[in-house]
């Protein structure tokens, strides 16, 4: 093999093994429930059945009726009917939609095929998932349809190919051929995709959480060629003459689905496998009886669909019918050899009797008789039943050689083996070999290695995607066993020795300290840049979580080895908090002694007395209507709620357990089962539950609970507890809404209320405690005071005496404590969700006098000597002062003891004593101005201060006061300070929080602002093609208008050339057309007549809606001005459309006439004549002003629509841009005040955890006994005091640095999107100007085109009329000869404008118009006049006044011009009195019209008249048709380009919004998260501590919690 040929293998087989991930991915996600799968498959049925009744071969039924109401039924059920006949734009929006489907998913596949990170995105997976799953089921035979659809074509009355399915689609031309490339693509890719996907899709075992599960999918994919088959033929087979091609493809295709679904059994799910055995058998009998109609009705069956209807419900109930079992035991043991596909039957069928035979006699009774047949049968010697047997009566305790389970399992692997020994090449038994021994016996290493072996047998396509999905399955199984049982031994051989373990948690603590240091050395800045402490943040959170995984680990189920341990407490005690793993070890080794003789017991099924306290034994069930059943208790929980065991044992838990718990303890069991979780043992925390006494009280209990997985089913061991309470409290339990539920008995002694006043009427919490609900936050986890209305007659009047007694309620006060019940205990952590609150039970206390504590002792000297003065001796005595008292004395703030008062006239003279530095600081606060102003006096020497008694009063009342104040703020403040006692606390502070309202309103406002402008975006494409459709019937009725006075002219020609015929005028006619020139006349009438009629049912039937700016015009067009003259030259005024209706009604009467009444006597002939030749010619120009503004009113409106639209569009964008903006910078201002909280932490504290880091790492270099003395600076007590109370002068606040991560991305894709949306609409909007204007600039082109034929043809008629009648009124002027000649310069002006309008819009127009006006005005327009009118030969043609056609139109139209001048200036020249010699016919004894009628029969007047009626009329014509063809396929390219544009727009919408807009705001709220996670690396002691972080915890509490 080359080279090159090695790397195409090579990137085949990667693309393959990326294909097979994706598929394995999406397997994963398919978990469709049973009744989704019926509804699917139903309208599968619905869409394929339609198939025999489609309307191609709906007469093959010989009952049209019949057979056309079935399928009008059935065509409720598919697309088509809303898109059938309709035009092609709305028929291309919905193909290009599917299309759309079928290449996102493939873009999708292919993208997750080369780029393996986006499998890991979820929502990418689920897209693909519900995508392929549509396509797959009910989307493809639509999606199909709409594909074959577009290529089916049918031929009209005219020989066009046209679509069937829409209205103007000429099949095969122009733009249609590449849309049906585009189609024939689409459906190669859908192919490709269904095959691979039916291919790949399937299950090796029986998933039974997806219903549509298969085995295999080769029997699928015949139901896609079913329908494929079927639509193709219906698509490339002419009908009716070869259907019984498509009947026999239909008939062959459903018997092989049908054959294959049938047998082959591919479905695991056996309803439905029923379900498609039943769908496709009633498929196949259709396809057959359509057969048998078509063949042989009316030859041997009569009314064969009738007979369809009346069998298919019998056929129905066959198919339902119960299958009897196809495997035959007994000859299975008799064969000694057989096939493959009869061994994995077999095989399959042992399993199924080995699962399901002890619930089911009839299995059992198989299972025994096939052991007791193949028992004397097989012929190894070394059979697991005779090896069983034999070891039986060796061992006759074990019971492993007597298990019929485990004996067949034996059986059958033996069977698998001898079958892969007889088929060493079968990849199938292999597979399903190498699952039996993964699933059932265990073995995964042996699976795998069938798996190795299989894959080198040359597996098919399909094979070898379930060889990649075995290995899958095994990796996973093998990832799953680590919490399985034989997890230590998994653990042990996977890391080999505890030095590797040791190194990984060194390494990861290592790593973790060293960030640590980066962290916290950042703040350390004098610009501390917050993004970077945000990263270093990031970094520190996920090594901490790995380290703890893979802690969890290790300790799940064994203890830590010592040396890990130490480690751990170092890293605790150094760096990071880890205490509560070393909990969990801790409480593994005491939990060890008490599971082992709890899961003894229920191994045993042993007594439970040897527990002292209350024991409650539980069996739990996966089933969720499946209740939990006690099934022991103990003699403790016997004494504690007063039930024996025969009262409760074998009872569901809801006779013990309260009703609110009862739907906890559901929660638990549900989230225990949802988690698969294979643990044997699994420890719960401690929580409480209330449990329902025998009296019906409930009682406040704590339990600890342990799940154990045996083999006889899963046990709950509950052990319970109570709290001691010296209060006597009470319980109340209600609900959300405030219904009480349940009471404690000490509600009586209380509340005085009892349990039968519950169940005589209902209670609720709001009539007992009026204002708990309404300042329910008051209460929550708070003891508070509490009104507790009590009625005193409540207990013993009756109900309805209420009313009456509520005089008499009486309000009592009570401390009150409220508490949620919530499943925070109930769930297992890996559900990471808010815990939800199923109700509340309240704690209530009696209200006791609170008296406060002593809690400050303000001391003073009490006075022992005190100088008094003597009157009598005239001086101070010094003595002792008789009272005592101890040496100090309090001061109290409510029993005061007053100093008795001293007469006024006796000072006392105390010895101040110096108080200390340590009293100085502490008192100084409470000293007010002028505290060390003293009265001294001389007193033997000594200097002595003399204290006045009553000053001494005042100073001690100002002490006490500021005493009780400081007490007061002091107790206030503890009652605020937040106390954190753990990690966990701190994180459920943090981690609580909400997002902010202001970013929500904020993604509100952003989620509102891109919804409208997309719904603006739809306004404005829908507009754009409603506009474009609009404009070009507007252009049509335009041309219709002008088209409609030309086939009036042309009737008018007709009419006087057979005037001219029967009074003998048109002898140069007549003579040149041999004598036919009446019966050609005659013929033309009736022709333009049909094509008047067809005309003006156009414009009459068109619904013309002009703004308000052409008012004037409209009132002109519809007002009766119009007036048209009789014979006797009265006249009636008549609207421009009511003039025209009696042209035609004048018209068909002359078409139905003889020649004889082409007269102008007959009033009928003169009526139409006259008023063509004068008041219609007038009031034409207004019929073409009018429907000029009817195109000039859209284009006014586009243009109006366009602007608003764009500004709309605009102001959306630009409110986007700067709601988006104010979005960033609120997120990155909320990041920044979550991380700025770090710069409240001093720098010593900062710097004292970076020595603990580093002394840590020291720590990791010595040996793991050293220890390091740790030095701490001794810091003054006045600044930890002034630290701690937050007012530390050294602390400066510092400026930081911060942008958000990834900061520049964003705001790049931000104005990347900006600017594509931008762009879209500006395209948009300058698109649909440029398309106004040239409709603007096109549309006198198209005016001129259908205009000029009808002047070329008035002026002629005119000119002839005159020469008839010298009195005739032309141009409502009688002797009109100088109106003609003004006629005539118009002409020629009009002739020159067209042209100009032609040079002047080349750039616009096709190069097939110009092509094709050249041929006719340039150059030789003889081809183009035969192709169109048959009665045209060449040589007529081109021999036309002498070879004039040959130069091109524009020199015979200059020719046509010149002769009417050369008419009219005979005519001009005429003189009464002259003798005419050389006339060529006596045509009138009259002279003039002898002179005059001889003008126009002559050559040139012959000339003028055919080419006014033929040639100009043809080139015209066709010039209009590739006018009207260009613009009506410019217009749909512009709707196809707007489309395609418009789903490009809204698929990039859809991707920026779900893939970029909503993972932007899931990544905010990550970061959100996680800067509140880096805040719990502060810590706890400064959260306690710090002022300003207890100020930040009060905040968080108030602001978010309350």
């Amino acid at each position: 093999m080359s080279h090159q040929q090695n790397f195409s293998q090579t990137l085949w087989d990667q693309f393959k093994l990326s294909l097979f991930n994706i598929a394995y991915k999406i397997v994963g996600q398919n978990n469709q429930s049973l009744q989704i799968t019926i509804l699917l498959s139903l309208i599968q049925f619905i869409q394929l059945i339609y198939l025999p009744f489609q309307i191609q071969i709906q007469f093959a039924w010989h009952n049209i009726v019949l057979s056309g109401e079935i399928q009008k039924f059935l065509q409720y059920f598919t697309i088509l009917r809303i898109l059938n006949q309709q035009k092609t734009s709305t028929y291309l929006i919905a193909m290009y939609f599917a299309i759309s489907v079928i290449l996102l998913i493939a873009i999708l596949v292919f993208l997750a095929a080369i780029l393996e990170q986006l499998l890991n995105n979820k929502l990418l997976i689920m897209t693909l998932s519900i995508a392929l799953k549509f396509l797959m089921t009910v989307g493809f035979v639509e999606i199909l349809r709409l594909h074959f659809g577009f290529l089916v074509c049918k031929r009209d009355q005219n020989g066009q190919l046209k679509m069937l399915y829409t209205t103007d689609q000429i099949c095969w031309t122009g733009s249609y051929i590449i849309h049906a490339c585009i189609v024939i693509f689409s459906i190669m890719i859908m192919f490709l995709i269904v095959v691979i996907g039916s291919k790949l899709f399937i299950e090796i075992k029986n998933n039974k959480k997806n219903s549509f599960s298969m085995k295999e999918g080769s029997t699928y994919t015949f139901m896609f060629l079913y329908a494929s088959l079927s639509m193709l033929t219906y698509s490339i087979v002419e009908q009716p003459k070869y259907s019984i091609i498509v009947i026999l493809i239909q008939f062959s295709t459903s018997f092989l689905l049908f054959y294959k679904v049938h047998f082959k059994k591919p479905f695991y799910n056996k309803i439905i496998q029923k379900l498609w055995s039943v769908i496709s058998g009633l498929i196949f009998y259709t396809n057959f009886m359509l057969l048998a109609s078509y063949t042989f009705e009316h030859i041997i069956f009569i009314d064969t669909l009738k007979g369809w209807i009346v069998t298919m419900p019998m056929l129905l109930i066959i198919l339902l019918q119960d299958e009897k079992q196809t495997i035959n035991l007994i000859k299975a043991n008799m064969i000694e050899q057989l096939s493959s596909q009869e061994i994995i039957q077999l095989s399959e069928f042992l399993i199924e009797l080995c699962e399901c035979y002890e619930k089911d006699k009839n299995k059992e009774i198989l299972l025994l008789g096939f052991l007791e047949v193949h028992k004397f049968t097989c012929l190894n010697p070394k059979c697991a039943i005779k090896v069983s047997a034999e070891m039986s009566k060796k061992f006759k305790d074990n019971h492993i050689y007597t298990d019929k389970k485990m004996i067949l399992k034996e059986i059958i692997q033996q069977i698998y083996q001898l079958g892969i020994q007889t088929y060493p090449l079968n990849v199938d038994l292999k597979l399903n070999y190498s699952y039996f021994l993964l699933e059932f016996k265990q073995q995964g290493q042996k699976a795998l290695k069938e798996v190795d072996i299989a894959e080198m047998g040359c597996p098919s396509f399909e094979q070898q995607f379930l060889i990649f999905k075995m290995r899958k399955i095994i990796d996973d199984t093998y990832q799953k066993s680590t919490i399985a049982v034989n997890q230590i031994k998994y653990i042990q051989g996977k890391d080999r020795n505890i030095k590797y373990q040791f190194k990984q948690i060194k390494q990861l603590s290592e790593e973790c300290a060293y960030q640590k240091i980066s962290f916290w050395s950042t703040l350390l800045d004098e610009n501390p840049n917050l993004q970077l402490l945000q990263k270093y943040g990031n970094l520190i959170l996920e090594t901490i979580q790995t380290l703890k995984k893979k802690l969890f680990k290790l300790q799940r189920n064994i203890p830590l080895d010592p040396q890990i341990q130490r480690l751990i407490e170092k890293f605790s005690k150094y760096v990071h908090n880890l205490d509560h793993n070393k909990n969990i070890q801790n409480a593994n080794k005491k939990k060890l002694p008490s599971q082992q003789s709890e899961h003894q017991y229920l191994k045993n099924q042993e007594e439970l007395t040897s527990y002292s306290y209350p024991v409650l034994v539980l069996e739990l069930f996966g089933n969720c209507n499946q209740p939990t059943i006690i099934r022991n208790i103990n003699q403790s929980f016997h004494s504690l709620l007063g039930y024996s065991k025969t009262d409760i044992i074998g009872k569901p838990l809801s006779l013990i357990l309260q009703n609110t718990y009862l739907k906890l303890h559901n929660v638990f069991v549900q989230s225990y089962f949802s988690q698969l979780r294979q643990d044997q043992i699994q420890e719960n925390q401690e929580r409480i539950q209330f449990l329902i006494q025998k009296n019906k009280y409930v009682l406040q209990t704590f339990s600890i609970n342990s799940i154990y997985t045996t083999d006889k089913g899963i046990f709950q061991f509950c052990r319970l507890r109570q709290d001691l309470c010296y209060n006597n409290c009470a319980y109340l339990i209600f609900t959300l809404e405030g219904k009480i539920e349940s009471i404690s008995p000490s509600c009586i002694s209380i509340l005085n209320l009892d349990i039968r006043l519950l169940q005589i009427r209902q209670l609720t919490i709001q009539k007992l405690f009026p204002y708990l609900m309404d300042n329910i936050d008051d209460y929550i986890n708070k003891m508070n005071q509490i009104v507790f209305e009590n009625n005193i007659n409540s207990l013993s009047k009756s109900s309805d005496f209420e009313d009456q007694q509520n005089d008499q309620c009486v309000s009592q006060l009570y401390y009150a404590q409220l508490y949620e019940i919530q499943a925070k205990n109930y769930q297992f952590p890996s559900i990471e969700q808010r815990p939800q609150i199923f109700g509340y039970y309240l704690k209530v206390q009696i209200n006791e006098t609170f008296v406060p504590k002593e809690n400050y002792l303000i001391k003073r000297n009490k006075l022992t000597h005190q100088f008094k003065f003597s009157i009598d001796q005239n001086s101070y005595i010094f003595e002792q002062v008789s009272q005592t008292a101890s040496q100090y004395e309090s001061i109290k703030n409510d029993s005061e003891q007053q100093i008795q008062e001293e007469p006024k006239e006796f000072v006392i003279l105390q010895q101040q004593s110096f108080p200390s530095r340590k009293q100085f600081s502490m008192t100084i606060l409470k000293q007010g101005l002028g505290c060390d102003i003293k009265t001294m006096r001389l007193f033997k020497g000594e200097i002595k201060e003399i204290i006045d008694l009553d000053q001494e009063d005042e100073e001690e009342e100002q002490i006490r006061e500021k005493t009780q104040k400081l007490q007061l703020e002091e107790q206030k403040e503890q009652y605020q300070q937040i106390k954190i006692q753990n990690q966990e606390d701190l994180m459920y502070h943090l981690l609580n929080v909400p997002y902010s309202p202001l970013l929500k309103k904020l993604i509100c406002i952003l989620n509102t602002l891109m919804i409208l402008m997309f719904a603006i975006a739809v306004g404005m494409y829908l507009v754009i093609i409603q506009t474009y459709n609009q404009f070009q019937s507007a252009i049509d009725l335009f041309a219709a208008s002008n088209q409609r006075f030309a086939s009036i002219l042309k009737i008018q020609s007709n009419l006087q050339d057979l005037r001219g015929c029967y009074l003998n005028l048109e002898q140069y006619s007549m003579k040149s057309t041999g004598g036919k020139f009446v019966q050609l006349n005659y013929v033309e009438l009736s022709h333009e007549l049909e094509v008047l009629l067809e005309t003006d049912k156009i414009l009459t039937s068109a619904n013309v809606q002009i703004n308000q700016d052409y008012q004037s015009i409209i009132n002109e067009f519809q007002s009766s001005n119009v007036q048209m003259f009789t014979k006797d030259n009265s006249y009636q005024n008549f609207t421009f459309t009511q003039a025209i209706e009696q042209m035609i009604s004048k018209a068909i009467t002359l078409n139905n006439s003889n020649i004889t009444s082409f007269i102008d006597e007959n009033e009928d002939f003169h009526y139409y004549l006259h008023n063509t030749l004068n008041s219609i010619p007038k009031f034409q120009l207004i019929s073409q002003t009018y429907y000029y503004s009817n195109i000039q009113s859209l284009i006014d409106d586009l243009y109006i629509q366009e602007n608003s639209f764009f500004i709309l569009q605009f102001c959306c964008l630009i409110f986007i841009l700067i709601f988006f903006q104010i979005y960033i910078y609120f997120h990155q201002k909320q990041i920044k005040e979550i991380i700025v909280l770090f710069l409240e932490i001093r720098e010593n504290q900062v710097k004292k955890m970076i020595n603990q880091f580093q002394m840590y790492l020291q720590l990791l270099q010595l040996s793991e006994y050293d220890e390091i003395e740790s030095i701490e600076d001794e810091a003054d007590v006045q600044e930890e005091q002034d630290y701690y109370l937050g007012q530390s002068n050294k602390f400066k606040k510092r400026e930081s640095v911060f942008q958000m991560y990834n900061y520049q991305k964003v705001q790049g894709n931000f104005l990347f999107f900006f600017t594509l949306f931008i762009t879209y609409f500006t395209y948009l909007y300058f698109s649909s100007t440029i398309i106004a204007e040239q409709t603007n600039s096109l549309v006198p082109l198209v005016n001129l085109t259908s205009f000029m034929p009808t002047q070329y043809r008035l002026i002629d008629n005119s000119i002839k009329e005159m020469l008839y009648d010298e009195n005739a009124i032309l141009f409502n002027q009688i002797n009109s000869l100088q109106k003609l000649k003004q006629e005539l310069e118009s002409i020629q002006l009009l002739d020159a404008e067209l042209h100009e309008l032609n040079q002047k819009n080349e750039f616009i127009l096709s190069d097939q118009y110009k092509q094709i006006f050249d041929d006719i005005y340039i150059q030789n327009p003889c081809d183009i006049i035969m192709a169109n009118d048959p009665s045209v030969n060449s040589t007529a043609c081109l021999n036309f006044n002498k070879d004039i056609l040959q130069e091109g139109l524009a020199v015979a139209i200059t020719n046509f011009i010149e002769n009417a001048e050369y008419m009219l200036q005979q005519y001009s020249f005429y003189n009464k009195n002259a003798i005419y010699n050389n006339l060529t016919f006596n045509i009138s004894q009259n002279h003039r019209k002898n002179y005059t009628c001889n003008i126009y029969n002559t050559r040139n007047g012959n000339a003028n008249r055919k080419m006014q009626k033929v040639f100009i009329r043809i080139c015209h014509m066709q010039l209009l048709k590739e006018l009207q063809s260009y613009l009506n396929e410019h217009y749909t390219d512009l709707q196809l380009q707007l489309t395609s544009l418009f789903m490009i727009f809204c698929a990039i919408s859809i991707l920026i919004y779900f893939f970029v807009w909503i993972p932007l705001q899931s990544r905010f709220y990550s970061e959100f998260k996680t800067a509140r996670e880096i805040q719990s690396l502060i810590p706890i002691d400064l959260f306690n501590n710090c002022q300003s972080l207890q100020t930040y915890l009060r905040y968080i509490k108030e602001t978010f919690f309350y």
